[in-house]
């Protein structure tokens, strides 16, 4: 497929779908609905927003209620998201297992086309990203992947979908990869297994986690720019009229204080909590990353992105702790 074609290619997802890609916002690189096809942007760099708002948005309603009638009605537009690099296709490979019970996900899931391209992100900040290979597209979850060469691109399918779409628009020249599973082969990734076994022999109180307590303002962006973080609250909202309302569900950040409350007295004025300070907080974060998650699904709770680092106010390097957490390894 050449550039002409890629361009129609858009121009034809746009008919029947909203479609989201890469395209710059003044300095930076953003996912935004496309109005015209010429001003997605394909290349190394990983937008600084992801693409999780569109698969799990920061505010969705569950359901609506009123007085002993509740509507679950799941409304999700038909979508792309168009030109993600292989990183966040691997948080849509980890998101997919972390939500594959949820109806509101797998239902926005299910009218999603998720085309990915293999630009290999090099900025300072990105971190286990491998060079592109044919062979690593097995274990990615996705519906078209446009493989960079030259000035054209090598198309494979990941899905049905992915090749009904690409039948209807009449390209043919295709391979299709099937999905064998997240996990490779060989097993585990090595890496993230170290880091796993590094963490569970630490703990909040260790020097590395106490010295970004003192630093870190607990602000959330790193936990917003993730692809790969799903906390979130979920809040009943009356309205005007008696008996009526909705339930949401919303974004939230285990920085932030109320997110630790627990049911108890109050202690000098306070709910407890089971994370007291700073410390803990960062010290949580990481050890859902590299420790629950991958002992739960096999999958490392971060992709190499780097958007927590770009972001951060105060400068804290996720790359940089990860080297001084192996480094300050205890052997038994």
């Amino acid at each position: 497929m050449n550039r002409k074609e890629l361009y129609k290619f858009l121009e034809f997802l746009s008919q029947q779908h909203i479609v989201y890609a890469p395209q710059k916002d003044g300095a930076n690189l953003v996912i935004e609905e496309v109005i015209d096809s010429h001003n997605v942007v394909l290349s190394s760099e990983i937008p600084l927003h992801s693409f999780k708002k569109y698969l799990v948005p920061a505010k969705e309603t569950l359901f609506k209620f009123d007085k002993d009638k509740i509507d679950e009605g799941i409304n999700s537009p038909n979508q792309v998201i168009f030109g993600l690099t292989t990183p966040d296709l691997k948080a849509v490979t980890l998101l997919n297992q972390v939500f594959k019970k949820d109806p509101y996900y797998q239902e926005r899931k299910k009218k999603s086309l998720i085309v990915g391209h293999s630009l290999v992100p090099k900025q300072k900040y990105h971190f286990f990203i491998e060079k592109f290979e044919e062979h690593t597209l097995e274990h990615l979850e996705f519906d078209i992947f446009l493989a960079v060469k030259g000035q054209n691109f090598i198309v494979y399918t990941g899905s049905e979908d992915g090749q009904r779409i690409l039948d209807d628009f009449g390209y043919k020249t295709y391979e299709h990869i099937q999905f064998a599973g997240y996990i490779k082969e060989e097993g585990p990734d090595e890496q993230m297994l170290k880091i796993n076994e590094a963490m569970k022999q630490g703990s909040y109180m260790d020097k590395l986690w106490q010295d970004l307590g003192k630093i870190c303002i607990e602000c959330g962006k790193c936990t917003m720019v993730c692809p790969v973080c799903f906390c979130f609250d979920v809040v009943d909202q009356a309205s005007a009229e008696p008996g009526t309302g909705e339930r949401k569900r919303c974004w939230a950040s285990c920085f932030y204080t109320d997110f630790s409350e627990i049911a108890g007295p109050k202690t000098f004025g306070e709910k407890p909590k089971f994370l007291q300070n700073t410390a803990q907080r960062i010290h949580f974060w990481y050890e859902h990353k590299f420790v629950r998650l991958p002992d739960e699904i096999k999958l490392a709770g971060c992709v190499g992105c780097g958007r927590c680092t770009k972001v951060c106010p105060v400068g804290i390097d996720i790359k940089k702790n990860i080297q001084k957490i192996l480094k300050v390894k205890r052997i038994k």
